[in-house]
């Protein structure tokens, strides 16, 4: 592996582990690897969503993107409890637009939910919700001291800030949690 070089998918847990093992990578997400000079960051943890889901990957045309606990995550480095399904194995949240067809993909959960397109945007190739989308849905999707945190830092790192978030919930007051996601995004403010 050359230094700076992108994320890639290795074979399986044997060949991680001796590249672990031997200093020759750091693990972004499971089975994907980086260079130990590459930094981690948005841009690394997308490509390595991208690696991760292959052909599946996300596609504006097919409705499909990457948002929730997984953009969070992709966002700041950060991810939900909820999403390990064993050590180091994260599932990854799969937006696809309803009356799509839903992939069976190990370790992805697939949500059928139409998000406008004004609230994706590209990173790296992979189609991900907005910070401000990404908080809201957070707000909505995780228990308020697993939300709290996540809210936090998607404002220090992508200045997103809570009336941003209650607008966009205002918008959305039908959609699951968001009357839970305003009570936690209130705590939020106050907090700020």
């Amino acid at each position: 592996m050359s230094e700076g070089e992108g994320p890639f998918l290795v074979a399986g847990y044997r060949e991680r582990a001796e590249l672990l093992r031997d200093g020759l990578a750091r693990e972004v997400l499971d089975l994907v690897v980086v260079s130990p000079s590459t930094p981690i960051t948005p841009s690394i943890r997308a490509l390595a969503v991208r690696e991760k889901l292959g052909h599946w990957e996300t596609d504006p045309a097919r409705g499909r993107s990457i948002g929730f606990g997984t953009a969070g995550w992709v966002l700041t480095g950060s991810w939900p409890s909820g999403n390990a399904s064993a050590e180091h194995e994260r599932r990854l949240d799969l937006i696809i637009g309803r009356n799509r067809r839903s992939p069976r993909l190990a370790q992805v959960r697939v949500r059928q939910i139409d998000v406008p397109a004004e609230h994706l945007y590209v990173l790296e190739g992979l189609q991900i919700t907005t910070p401000v989308r990404t908080a809201a849905d957070l707000a909505r999707d995780l228990p308020r001291d697993e939300a709290l945190p996540r809210l936090r830092l998607l404002q220090e790192m992508h200045d997103v800030h809570p009336p941003q978030v209650l607008d966009l919930l205002t918008a959305m007051p039908y959609a699951r949690g968001a009357a839970v996601a305003r009570a936690v995004v209130r705590e939020w403010a106050e907090m700020a």
